[in-house]
């Protein structure tokens, strides 16, 4: 599996205002889901996870326990009522702002799933390198949970951001429908308030957010409905 790609939609939003009611239902939210580090004895169900994305797209077993060998702090699951539906992964890396030119696609990031080199004393930054959720799991709470674990574990290791590389499942259609338009000013349009493409409004609910045109990559990742360009989402970590 590549690119982040498949989110639910986004999660409920706490009633009332102030720290303390955002704090509550984060901690509400989160009980309904059981977070943990995956391990090499949980390949079958990371594999059955796997199941979800195109056969082209899924990752094999090898690649899968590379990456945990590779760096395992880095590897989640997600069960609800003690069933895995969902993996996230993810290595530290160095980003700059202004050099996105390293992130030209997910097989250079990722070293074509296999990871590349971890260097943690450089890292300034935990980019999200695969995602998925079961089909039974989408519209739950799970992806909210999701988007808020490699925050903290980023800012346990002090890093400054959480990237992930998202799709724009919304460009092709929308050039189809009004005309061609430059992927770059596409990944900016609003309506009513929202961004026009639904994953990156979805993203943005949750704080990740695409900091300028440089961050539209074309060639991220083989994808018609954006016409394989990606967009690096980052949330900056408090």
């Amino acid at each position: 599996m590549g690119a982040l790609s498949r989110p639910p939609p986004k999660s409920p939003i706490a009633l009332g205002t102030g720290e303390e009611s955002s704090r509550e239902h984060e901690q509400q939210t989160r009980q309904r889901v059981r977070v943990r580090q995956a391990t090499p004895d949980d390949i079958d169900e990371i594999m059955a996870v796997e199941q979800d994305w195109e056969e082209s797209q899924r990752a094999g077993v090898d690649q899968m326990l590379n990456r945990l060998q590779a760096f395992p702090e880095g590897f989640w699951l997600f069960e609800q009522d003690g069933e895995v539906v969902g993996t996230l992964m993810g290595f530290p890396i160095w980003y700059s702002p202004t050099e996105v030119a390293e992130l030209s696609s997910w097989d250079t990031v990722t070293n074509r799933g296999w990871y590349p080199e971890i260097d943690l004393s450089s890292a300034n930054a935990l980019y999200l390198a695969s995602g998925s959720l079961k089909r039974i799991a989408r519209g739950s709470t799970a992806y909210a949970t999701m988007m808020e674990v490699p925050v903290d574990f980023a800012h346990g290791l002090g890093l400054h951001y959480v990237l992930a590389g998202a799709k724009m499942p919304g460009y092709d259609a929308y050039c189809r429908r009004f005309g061609e338009i430059e992927a770059r000013d596409y990944a900016f349009l609003e309506l009513n308030g929202c961004l026009v493409d639904p994953f990156l409004e979805m993203y943005r609910g949750h704080d990740y957010v695409v900091p300028d045109r440089s961050h539209i990559v074309p060639g991220y990742y083989p994808d018609a409905m954006s016409r394989d360009y990606g967009a690096i989402v980052v949330r900056h970590v408090a």
